[in-house]
């Protein structure tokens, strides 16, 4: 078992419906199967979002006041490929950079 924690940064993601799309293109890339959804909005703007997985979980965070994301990915498949998962992540926030830790779950 595999627990990715990341930050991105320099991304704007404010509002849900950005968020959920997202992710879900990430869940769909990663070949996560998703079981439930929920996001919740922040005013003025700001957003989390959480997938829950067969396979666990994976939420974010956003926070454009910093242009921050915090992402967690909690994943019980032994098909799951940390470093390929944050390709994707990178990719589909468009982030400038990020820090990540990948944590060995038994």
């Amino acid at each position: 078992m595999k627990h990715l924690v990341g930050t991105l940064h320099g991304v704007w993601v404010s509002r849900i419906e950005h968020l959920e799309t997202i992710m879900n293109h990430i869940a769909e890339r990663c070949k996560f199967t998703v079981v439930n959804r929920a996001f919740h909005q922040f005013e003025p703007f700001g957003a989390t979002g959480v997938l829950v997985l067969s396979e666990s979980h994976f939420s974010a965070h956003t926070y454009p006041e910093k242009n921050l994301i915090y992402l967690d990915v909690f994943c019980c498949s032994p098909h799951f490929e940390p470093e390929e998962c944050i390709r994707i992540v990178e990719e589909e926030f468009s982030s400038l950079s990020a820090e990540w830790k990948v944590l060995d779950r038994v």
